[in-house]
């Protein structure tokens, strides 16, 4: 599911609005990501409780742990359950209050210029593997729409108070997997590039070739296929196929092949720059 931000709110996913937001400093950008975990009742999941907690809703009968939380004013941006799905409480250019009495490099009162991200867990159970690719595709939004700078832990910016998001939460695997999605975005970003190079030269082909050409088993298919056919009808193709199914990505060398097959023609040499900048890409780690 493709992500995108519309007016502070995340498209596509449910959406409950908390009474427990105000408008953030006029001064303050929103520089920060804080990531938390929740669990109600504690190391227990699914069920409307935590929503009904970042809405001022929570019975204090339900439980016994509720009855010394219910009136909690307390919200967050999103909510990342067990199973993926994310809940938006507040825009994301409101202040939602989820730090609580926190500071970050020498600035207090986090909520200030941070997003929080609750995920439903605990400090003592591994968070699931959707969970993490949920968070990275939302963190990389966010990271392209406000100038984020640095993502931290609730009891990195609260530590004599909380532990969340606790122990098991894997900032390894986590930070590698924003990592993969950063250069597979990269890599998406430059074949759009060399898509519109190719039309502004009158590479773009509108029809393919013929089914036989595709059944070639050499390098490139340089016996059925022109340097440019192969590139728009094999190779982007297999590389989006690659990235929309989450797949890490080969290294490749287009570059070399490209300056040799295209050494004769005309107006290539932005293509060829594009092609190079490609493959600088596929060897970053």
């Amino acid at each position: 599911m493709s992500l995108k931000i519309v007016n502070g709110w995340l498209q596509g996913v449910k959406q409950i609005i908390s009474p427990f937001y105000n408008n953030r400093p006029n001064e303050k950008p929103i520089t920060l990501l804080v990531i938390h975990n929740i669990s109600l009742p504690p190391n227990q999941y699914g069920g409307p409780y935590v929503e009904q907690l970042f809405t001022g809703k929570l019975d204090p009968t339900g439980h016994p742990y509720f009855a010394e939380i219910y009136q909690l004013q307390v919200s967050c941006h999103l909510f990342i359950r067990r199973d993926g799905e994310i809940i938006q409480f507040v825009a994301f250019d409101k202040r939602a209050w989820h730090a609580g009495k926190s500071q970050f490099e020498q600035q207090e009162n986090c909520n200030d210029f941070s997003i929080g991200i609750e995920i439903e867990g605990c400090d003592s159970e591994n968070f699931t593997e959707i969970q993490y690719a949920q968070l990275a595709k939302v963190t990389l939004l966010l990271e392209q729409t406000y100038p984020i700078k640095n993502i931290t832990g609730h009891s990195d910016i609260a530590p004599d108070r909380k532990t969340d998001p606790g122990p098991c939460f894997d900032w390894q695997y986590y930070n590698n997997l924003l990592a993969q999605k950063k250069l597979a975005q990269a890599i998406t970003n430059q074949i759009e590039q060399i898509k519109q190079e190719l039309q502004n030269i009158k590479l773009w082909q509108i029809s393919p070739p013929h089914a036989d050409a595709f059944l070639s088993q050499e390098p490139f298919a340089i016996d059925t296929m022109q340097a440019h056919e192969w590139l728009q009808w094999v190779f982007i193709p297999r590389v989006q196929i690659l990235i929309d199914s989450g797949i890490k990505l080969p290294k490749f060398a287009l570059h070399p092949y490209f300056e040799e097959a295209l050494k004769e023609g005309e107006n290539v040499n932005e293509l060829l720059k594009l092609i190079k900048q490609l493959d600088a890409f596929s060897l970053e780690d």
